[in-house]
């Protein structure tokens, strides 16, 4: 299963690097999954919203991922530009119903700002309620689960939070899962909210 982890000037380092580390440490363990740094320009580099260079990224790929996990960030001035939102509806289109996206944090905003929530139930950063109401029906819980939409909100691990439940939800491996939160030392905190 391939994970794209959309990276963009702006990025919170946290909950892009947080998310695409559970992935990469469960493909360590031997779970088929294939998890990238990718951008939708071709970029190879970013700077996070704290200051931080991350290179070494490649092009997303929508018609062969399965997942497109957006993060937050500097969204606001993204949303303003317009860009990544059209980058992220033209991913949509591309990929499919067969593309989860998949909101961490703020990058649910984004993603409603690219039309791709549409009323649907989502959460995010529980400061950023006001400005995803427009987009979603917003739901105070820590992962909401809507099919080929699944959002998570708020803090720092949420973005681990979302990894361990596709993980779960996808290829039903929840025995790498608990080990994983062992090795790591912290278990999933919230509830997964699905219609």
């Amino acid at each position: 299963m391939r994970i794209d982890v959309l990276m963009f000037d702006g990025v919170a380092e946290v909950d892009a690097l947080a998310t695409y580390a559970v992935f990469a440490a469960v493909k360590r363990r031997g779970v088929e999954v294939d998890p990238r740094l990718v951008t939708a320009d071709g970029a190879t580099s970013v700077i996070g919203c704290y200051g931080t260079t991350i290179g070494d990224l490649e092009l997303w790929s929508p018609e062969t991922a399965r997942v497109l996990a957006v993060s937050g960030g500097w969204i606001e001035e993204e949303i303003e530009r317009g860009v990544i939102p059209q980058q992220l509806a033209a991913a949509k289109q591309v990929g499919g119903d067969g593309l989860i996206l998949a909101g961490i944090d703020a990058g649910a905003i984004l993603l409603g700002a690219a039309g791709l929530i549409a009323g649907r139930p989502a959460t995010t950063h529980r400061p950023g309620y006001d400005l995803l109401k427009p987009w979603a029906e917003v739901i105070d819980a820590r992962i909401v689960d809507d099919g080929d939409l699944v959002t998570c909100g708020s803090g720092w691990f949420a973005g681990v939070d979302l990894a361990c439940w596709l993980l779960e939800r996808e290829l039903g491996v929840a025995a790498e899962v608990v080990a994983l939160e062992q090795w790591i030392g912290r278990d999933r905190q919230g509830t997964v909210w699905r219609r």
